[in-house]
Parts: structure tokens; sequence; C-alpha cells
């Protein structure tokens, strides 16, 4: 009986605990405080300055990568059109 009254009592124990930590969260996002635009781009700059930006060769190396990969992709969708056309043409033929 002793055990049952001490596991009701944790239990009721954890629920306002539990119940203590959403109201603490709720009570901190009430309090705070909404930041104007000023703040806002202020804060945006500084993050900006944070950004480690690639130098101009890296932009230039990823762009030809890029570039190249579109160009292959390009002619491997051409080649593939012309077989598969080839193909059909034959099929419709005979």
């Amino acid at each position: 009986m002793a055990n049952e009254l001490e596991k009701e009592a944790q239990k009721k124990a954890a629920k306002e605990k539990k119940a203590n930590e959403k109201n603490s969260l709720r009570a901190a996002a009430a309090k705070k405080k909404k930041r104007t635009p000023a703040q806002y781009f202020r804060e945006a700059r500084s993050e900006f300055k944070k950004v480690v930006w690639p130098s101009r060769k890296q932009v230039f190396n990823n762009t030809v990568v890029v570039l190249t990969t579109i160009v292959v992709s390009g002619l491997a969708i051409w080649g593939l059109d012309c077989l598969f056309n080839a193909i059909w043409t034959l099929m419709l033929n005979k």
C-alpha cells in the first residue's frame, strides 16, 4: 500500500514538473522581444560576415565543371534519342 502511494506521488510530481517546464517555456517565448527591422538587418549583416565566400578561382572551376556536365549530359540524351528514333523507325518500316 505504501509503495502504491509513493508511486502515485512520484507520478504526480513528474506531471507537475512537466507542466512547470511547459509553462516556463511559454513564459520565455512570451518574454522574447520582437526585433525591429533595423535589428534584423544588423544581425543579417553580421551573419554575412561569418560566411566563407569562395575565391574567384573556385567559382570559375565550379562553373566549368557545371557547364561540362551539362554539355556531356545533353550529348548523351541526344545520342539516346537518335538511337531510339532509329530503332522506332526500323520497327515501323517492317
